[in-house]
Formats: C-alpha cells, sequence, structure tokens
C-alpha cells in the first residue's frame, strides 16, 4: 500500500504544484493585482506542501521498510548507507535544480538585472511554458522511481519476522 500511496500522492502533488502557471497561461487567472491570486496561489501552495509531506512520509517510510530487508538478505543493519544515500541524492538533485532553474531561465531569454514589472510578456509566457513540462518530467521520475518499490506488505511482515527469530 506505500507504494501506491506515495505513486498517487506524487502525481497528486506534480498536477497541483504548477497549476497556478498552467491556469495562468491558459489565461484562466485572474489579472495582476486581483487579491484572489494571493489566495489561490496560497491554497494551491498549501494543498501541495501538504500532498509533499505525505509523500516524503511514505518514501522515508519505504527506504526504512528497505533497510530491513537488507538486513534480512546480507544479516547486516546498513540503515546509515541508505540514509547517507539519501542525503547524497536529495543534494546533488539540489545542485542539478539550479542548474535546471539556469537553463530553463536560459530558454524563457529572461532578461538578466530586470525589474519584474519591466520583464516583457512573452518571457514570461516562455518562462511558463517551459517550467510547467520541467517540473512535470522531474516528478514523473521520481514517481517512476517510486513505482519500482517492490517490497509488498506480506514481504515486509515476512521480514519483520524473519529478524525477530534471528533475535
Amino acid at each position: 500500500g506505500k507504494q501506491r500511496g506515495a505513486v498517487v500522492i506524487g502525481l497528486l502533488a506534480g498536477l497541483v504544484l504548477p497549476l497556478p502557471i498552467v491556469l495562468r497561461l491558459f489565461g484562466l487567472l485572474p489579472p495582476n493585482g486581483d487579491p484572489a491570486i494571493f489566495w489561490i496561489v496560497f491554497f494551491v501552495t498549501m494543498i501541495d506542501v501538504g500532498l509533499i509531506i505525505c509523500f516524503q512520509a511514505l518514501t522515508a517510510s519505504m527506504l526504512a521498510d528497505l533497510v530491513e530487508q537488507a538486513e534480512v538478505r546480507t544479516g547486516r543493519r546498513n540503515e546509515g548507507i541508505f540514509f547517507a544515500a539519501n542525503t547524497f541524492i536529495r543534494k546533488a538533485v539540489q545542485g542539478l535544480g539550479v542548474m535546471a532553474a539556469s537553463f530553463v531561465l536560459t530558454l524563457a531569454q529572461f532578461p538578466k538585472g530586470a525589474n519584474p514589472s519591466q520583464v516583457p510578456d512573452a518571457s514570461l509566457w516562455q518562462l511558463g511554458a517551459t517550467y510547467v513540462p520541467a517540473i512535470w518530467l522531474v516528478w514523473a521520475l521520481m514517481i517512476f522511481a517510486v513505482s519500482r518499490y517492490r517490497l509488498s506488505r506480506a514481504g515486509h511482515e515476512a521480514n519483520l519476522a524473519t529478524l525477530a527469530e534471528r533475535g
């Protein structure tokens, strides 16, 4: 159930995250200066952060289950290695994210050092039209990785029983 829950929550979070940008691209967001924009962005962000917290809780639990599965197979408890690898991957992805953001800004021909009110509409549209597929691609890759998790509840319970027998 954890893997299916993480995939579903991940899909929802990936769809909710760029919603205000998609609405703007299709002309469905109120015009700039309208107070409704604040509330739309506020509620979308609140929902998205809640979904991301749920996703992260599930994936952390899945990782802990993999630690026990590895202990059953190897006889060694290596949660430090698993969680260190997880932290390393997060840091690497954050670094790649900075590079990707720079790439998206370059593709959108976003002017350097421009006053926000002076950025051409074409650059803003291109920024949104590049950002949304990029963020969807990142979420799709993450969901694909999570979908490769194959430990079932029964398998996890069997691992726990084996570890309890070993004492």
